[in-house]
């Protein structure tokens, strides 16, 4: 890992700092200052606009697009036209002239340049000093959006001189923003001086915006565009006098197209709610929020202050990102900060960001299940597609469908299906919800099965069952044989869908009829199982990766030239193909998500095998090799690979924080703490934990909510403890199992 970070934030427990205006990260700020509350996300670009590069950009969770264009193929199968989440209005737009002169930080004349973000209620500020006309003008931006009341944001902008300047000040809604720089995606409905409504061009979504702004400077004009309006106003700013602008904001985003009528009531009804609460209680109402989550989710360290703010970061992105407000929903790869992966969701949804959700929300846990059911349609559709049967879930998507033009991701990777399968387990191991199983479980599952079946085929001989012609986790090998992964996780997905459907509680005869599934079928996919051909080694302890894979030619990834990263830009695309290099985590990967099956002489014996071939291409990568390395006892490579995982987006590691936060990533940070250093595993219905304490940390609490309970583990040099309240929870630690009532300590 020779990764180096550019870090140039000051380093808080609770809050991002810039000091100084940092010109060329104009664009990596606007990722890192991105507020969101599910519902929308807002980049942190500066409303006043800047000519510097980067990315005005306004997003909401379920309002996509279709590509204006197919992109050509003849072959059954392979997707045509993509869809992606589109940027939106810019409802924080002004136009600040001062004596004439524009405001336009990348020219102007600046001094005191401060933006700090507050994780502990999600207020954004920034603040400078402008050289204009001989005087000094102070600015302050303040923003904000509602974590309670998806509709609502809030903007403050005022102004102090220490000599008399005029002020023109212009407040837009503007809804001609390019996406991708290139296309805007809307078309105009109806607008006034303070609302704009518009409908999307092909899938016919509402987006109504509006306004009201309190000031006391003077009223100077208004305009009324198709796609942008405006409220213009003047003031005379003198010193020690205060020019002052609250801007209430309601945008709501009508999946189903709501008309504009059926919006301009609730719109209204917002606003009066906004400025009777003003912004003292907006933000009472986002700090309550924050409190309470991180009462159940906060990781707390003492010892290493930038680990501390890296993490924290990460839990007020997710928080930020998702929490279960719409079960459709689902979390972008790039959340809702930046228009890379399209706002696709993968299915490192449910293998590396369910686990933080299934420990302290069941709500949100249960609502990311949930867009899998409701988009289960779509799924039996793609598996028609590809001449298969059941529920195929798509590699990359927005609205259910496959949204990836890549044949080899989108018709040969498996895993998406198969991690709504263990989704489904490891919910269950949790929350044993019978309701959930009962009426939305057991459903899925079988689907799953009968599209695992389907795509699975007996060799030659028929003596044994596999996949052919698919891409496991390692997107570095294409058109394999019986990758292990994928055959491994195939199999446990059957065997748990059978276990399902043979409980009568949730295998109705009705549920069976509505599946196309009698004892027959039933039967030949138990027989697919029990004949899963598993490609082990007892002896070396070894998974082959796939068929072939341990005859490939070896590269030694170690000699590979840094400028030659990422490999994509500077390799063919066929050069990745012809050897044995892995991009990330595929072996390991079953291994840490069916953990306790396997010993640790096995999980041993593979990772010393594995990770001197990855080159971690994903920023997923390390956070598995360093969960791994921390349990069979290699302390300093976990370290090693924790280095960055925290601070990936906040020190710009992979020089590409400007095109969006790593979600993903994100919470895969989260887990190499809570996995990794604290040795939790969620992989069998009793929680077991092995702590581990970093050398650089004195200290670490971590706050987990497990069947409902919260818990505390707080680990230190010799020993840990742990305290659950209102009731008991099992817990196995050194191959015994204790009842934890209240608070016990055990020594490390």
């Amino acid at each position: 890992m020779a990764k180096v970070g550019q870090r140039y934030l000051e380093i808080d427990p609770y809050r991002l700092i810039e000091k100084g205006f940092h010109k060329d990260k104009n664009a990596v700020s606007e990722s890192l200052f991105s507020l969101g509350n599910e519902y929308s996300g807002i980049r942190g670009f500066f409303e006043e606009g800047c000519s510097l590069p980067g990315l005005v950009g306004t997003y909401y969770n379920g309002i996509y697009e279709y590509a204006l264009e197919d992109t050509p193929s003849a072959y059954k199968g392979v997707v045509k036209r993509t869809h992606f989440t589109i940027n939106s209005t810019n409802y924080l737009k002004v136009k600040i002239i001062v004596d004439g002169t524009v405001l336009d930080l990348a020219n102007a004349e600046i001094e005191d340049f401060t933006r700090v973000l507050d994780m502990r209620n999600g207020l954004l500020e920034r603040s400078f000093t402008w050289k204009v006309s001989g005087a000094k003008v102070r600015i302050k931006f303040t923003r904000l959006l509602s974590m309670t009341r998806p509709h609502l944001a809030y903007q403050g902008i005022s102004f102090n001189s220490d000599k008399d300047v005029s002020l023109k000040i212009f407040f837009h809604l503007d809804g001609t923003i390019l996406h991708w720089g290139k296309d805007n995606y809307w078309k105009a409905d109806q607008a006034f001086p303070n609302e704009l409504f518009l409908r999307t061009l092909t899938t016919n979504q509402s987006l109504l915006t509006a306004q009201e702004i309190v000031t006391n400077a003077s009223f100077k004009e208004k305009g009324v565009a198709p796609k942008e309006v405006y409220s213009g106003y003047t003031a005379i700013i003198s010193p020690n006098e205060e020019v002052k602008f609250e801007r209430f904001v309601s945008a709501i985003a009508s999946k189903k197209g709501e008309a504009y009528k059926e919006l301009a009531p609730v719109a209204k009804e917002d606003l009066k709610i906004a400025k009777k609460l003003g912004l003292e209680g907006l933000l009472k109402e986002n700090a309550e929020f924050f409190e309470e989550h991180y009462a159940k989710s906060d990781i707390v360290i003492d010892g290493d202050e930038t680990d501390q703010q890296g993490i924290r970061f990460c839990i007020f992105q997710m928080l930020s990102a998702y929490h279960g407000l719409e079960g459709d929903n689902n979390i972008g790869a790039k959340g809702l900060t930046g228009e890379a992966y399209s706002g696709h969701a993968f299915w490192d949804s449910e293998t590396y960001c369910l686990p933080y959700y299934l420990f302290n929300d069941q709500k949100a846990a249960k609502n990311l299940l949930m867009f899998r059911y409701l988009t289960l349609k779509e799924a039996k559709e793609r598996a028609i597609d590809l001449d298969c049967e059941g529920a195929c879930f798509p590699i990359a998507t927005r609205n259910g469908k496959e949204a990836c033009t890549l044949w080899q991701h989108a018709s040969t990777q498996l895993q998406p299906t198969s991690a709504v399968a263990y989704a489904i387990y490891h919910y269950m191991n949790l929350y044993n919800d019978e309701a959930f199983m009962k009426n939305y479980g057991a459903e899925l599952l079988g689907e799953i099965a009968k599209f695992l079946y389907s795509r699975g085929s007996y060799n030659a001989s028929n003596t044994h069952f596999g996949y052919y012609g698919v891409m496991g986790p390692d997107e570095f090998q294409l058109m394999v044989a019986h990758n292990t992964y994928t055959n491994l996780m195939g199999k446990k997905s059957m065997e748990y869908a059978l276990s399902v459907l043979n409980n009568p509680k949730y295998g109705t005869k009705e549920l069976l009829k509505k599946l196309g599934l009698d004892e027959a079928k039933l039967s030949k996919i138990k027989k697919a199982c029990d004949d899963m051909l598993i490609l082990y080694n007892p002896e070396t302890k070894l998974f082959e990766q796939h068929q072939g894979y341990f005859d490939l030619p070896h590269i030694d990834v170690d000699k590979i030239p840094m400028e030659e990263f990422p490999l994509y830009s500077h390799w063919t695309y066929d050069r990745i193909y012809r050897n044995d290099m892995i991009k990330q985590p595929d072996v390991l990967m079953f291994l840490f998500l069916y953990n306790q099956d396997y010993s640790d002489e096995i999980i041993k014996a593979n990772y010393e095998f594995y990770e001197p071939r990855c080159i971690h291409e994903s920023s997923l990568s390390p956070s598995i090799h360093s969960i791994l390395a921390s349990q069979i006892g290699k302390d300093q490579e976990a370290l090693n690979f924790f280095g960055f995982a925290t601070r990936l987006d906040l020190d710009d590691y992979n020089r590409n924080t400007r095109e969006g936060l790593h979600m993903t990533s994100i919470a895969a940070a989260w887990m190499n703490i809570v996995y990794g250093f604290l040795g939790l595993r969620s992989d069998r219905p009793i929680l077991k934990v092995k702590p581990t304490l970093p050398e650089r940390w004195n200290h670490y609490g971590v706050n987990l909510t497990y069947h409902g309970l919260p818990v505390r583990f707080d680990v230190y040099a010799d020993h840990f403890e742990v305290e659950v309240k209102g009731g008991s929870i099992e817990l196995a630690y050194l191959n015994q199992v204790y009842v934890i009532e209240s608070k016990r300590s055990f020594p490390r």
